[in-house]
């Protein structure tokens, strides 16, 4: 994370805007990319799934759409919803704020978007990205047993080398999208890459911090 952004985050979280900036720094998304979801059985309650997968009731009729408590055997239930998506074929972030009952604004915003293309095979955040400070005491280990994901993915999220974190710091806890990227083929350019996704040779460079137009096979580029 770029660290203009890192202290306007810490700022942001600071002053408790995190809210209305469309940021969570509350409470820990699911990392699994794509909605989990179970066939309801006989004799289940929502009171008794939501005990048994750790989820308020509010929240499976939120996410599932429910007015009332009455669930079907049979039928299909999502118990998490998605933190990110790929981008298939044919969608739009028109169509992607309405399957997932966002905004294109909020997904603009999450995504560090300046421009209306998506790309088929493309990662964005179908969620807010989730914030947190780093307390006297906290590990990478202990922050991703609390939020159910791997050391692994928290260095990942977080563009972290070592295991190494300091109080105070700000981490993400679900997939930010600096962590998403693309692989560079052998025969790929930054002007063939720029018209592929949408996206400027300058934009490209300045992503990527880079000062010439030499790419090479295997880098990895940002595109958000």
């Amino acid at each position: 994370m770029k660290k203009h952004q890192r202290v306007f985050l810490a700022l942001a979280i600071t002053l408790g805007l995190s809210g209305a900036l469309g940021f969570s720094s509350y409470k820990p998304a699911f990392a699994a990319s794509g909605n989990k979801v179970i066939t309801i059985k006989k004799g289940d309650t929502l009171y008794s799934l939501s005990k048994k997968y750790d989820v308020t009731i509010d929240d499976l009729k939120k996410i599932n759409d429910l007015t009332s408590s009455k669930i079907i055997a049979g039928d299909k239930l999502i118990i998490k919803e998605a933190t990110d998506i790929i981008v298939a074929k044919g969608d739009t972030l028109y169509t992607i704020a309405k399957t997932h009952r966002t905004t294109v604004k909020k997904l603009k915003k999450w995504n560090l978007l300046t421009y209306d293309n998506i790309y088929t095979g493309q990662k964005l955040l179908v969620k807010a990205p989730v914030i947190m400070e780093v307390k006297k005491g906290d590990t990478l280990y202990s922050l991703a047993q609390k939020s159910d994901v791997s050391v692994e993915q928290l260095k990942d999220w977080n563009n972290l080398t070592a295991d190494t974190i300091k109080t105070g710091q700000q981490l993400y806890l679900s997939p930010s999208p600096e962590s998403f990227a693309i692989t560079v083929k052998k025969g790929d350019t930054l002007y063939s890459l720029s018209k592929k996704y949408g996206i400027s040779v300058d934009a490209l460079k300045k992503l990527n911090k880079l000062s010439s137009n030499t790419i090479y096979s295997g880098q990895e580029l940002r595109l958000n």
